[in-house]
């Protein structure tokens, strides 16, 4: 089973048209997981996978580095009804990255801690400094790479700050093969992407044509 977007019709009401959205790709989001086989699950993870490794590996390579032993990324620990990213997390840290996921505090802000660590010490917002490449969490993105969020703004907070904080690291936002649609409900305040990772496509770079 796959899921399915309706086209964006502004109201005039971005608030409202963002609420209304966020329902309609929850629920698509609900379908397309519950429709899931064993095998299509894996099928996903594996290819989220392989090309979020691929794709670090080659941008490491185009920034000198001589393979991804010592690299670090932003990740996150996904929900059901999220693209299955723990196969990429793993393969990442086999690999030697340093794999940093988000801890929420108040509103909108978050800390980081290294998934390799069990004792979960907060890192502060200082890491991003170390960070090469970012993988982020979305609900879905617009061909000219606008990032819809969960609603809470933590995203729309931090990626200004990370892109400083890092000198520019790109940011591949994470989605379903149906998340890439031609615009979303957004405001100016919204964060913009430079790539989706999708398990039929992999990595494009965004915008898309």
């Amino acid at each position: 089973m796959s899921g399915a977007l309706p086209d964006y019709r502004p109201s005039g009401d971005v608030a409202a048209d963002k609420a209304t959205w966020r329902t309609a790709v929850r629920a698509a989001r609900r379908g397309l997981v519950d429709g899931w086989s064993e095998q299509e699950r894996d099928t996903a993870t594996r290819a989220l996978a392989e090309a979020g490794l691929e794709h670090l590996r080659r941008y490491a390579v185009a920034h000198g580095r001589d393979g991804l032993a010592g690299a670090t990324v932003t990740a996150y620990e996904p929900m059901r009804t999220e693209p299955p990213v723990r196969g990429l997390t793993d393969a990442l840290r086999q690999a030697g990255v340093r794999v940093l996921v988000p801890v929420t505090l108040q509103r909108p802000r978050l800390d980081w801690v290294d998934l390799d660590d069990p004792g979960r010490v907060r890192l502060g917002e200082g890491v991003l400094r170390e960070v090469d490449l970012a993988f982020v969490p979305g609900l879905a993105a617009s061909r000219a790479g606008v990032r819809l969020g969960q609603g809470g703004g933590y995203y729309d907070t931090v990626l200004p700050r990370l892109r400083r904080l890092s000198g520019g690291a790109p940011v591949v936002l994470v989605l379903h093969d149906h998340e890439v649609v031609p615009q979303v409900p957004a405001a100016g305040h919204d964060a913009v992407v430079d790539a989706v990772l999708r398990p039929a496509t992999g990595v494009l770079r965004l915008p898309l044509p």
